[in-house]
C-alpha cells in the first residue's frame, strides 16, 4: 500500500512539473503526472524485489528521483517531436499530387 504513497507523490511531481516547465502547451493534462506517477510505481516495485525495506531511504530517494527525471523529460522531448510530427504532416497534406 506505500506504493501507492510514492506514486501520488510521483503524479504530484509531474503535475508541478507541468506547469513550471515549458512546453506544456504540446503536453497533454496528466500525460506529465501519469507518467511520473508510472516511473516512481515501477522503481519502487524494482527496488522492493531487489531487497530494500519501506524504511530505506534509498527506496524513496530512487522512486521520486525517477519521477522527477521523467517529468522533466516529457516536456523537453515531446514538443520538438510533436513540431517535426505536425511539420511532416502539414507537408504531406498540402503536397501536389
Amino acid at each position: 500500500m506505500v506504493i501507492l504513497v510514492a506514486m501520488v507523490l510521483g503524479a504530484a511531481i509531474g503535475l508541478v512539473a507541468r506547469y513550471l516547465l515549458p512546453g506544456r502547451e504540446w503536453v497533454g493534462l496528466f500525460l506529465n503526472p501519469t507518467a511520473a506517477a508510472a516511473a516512481a510505481g515501477i522503481v519502487w516495485t524494482i527496488l522492493s524485489l531487489a531487497g530494500l525495506g519501506i524504511d530505506s531511504g534509498w527506496l524513496w530517494i530512487g522512486s521520486l528521483l525517477a519521477a522527477t527525471l521523467v517529468a522533466v523529460a516529457i516536456p523537453r522531448v515531446l514538443p520538438e517531436r510533436r513540431r517535426r510530427s505536425d511539420a511532416a504532416e502539414l507537408a504531406r497534406l498540402t503536397a501536389t499530387a
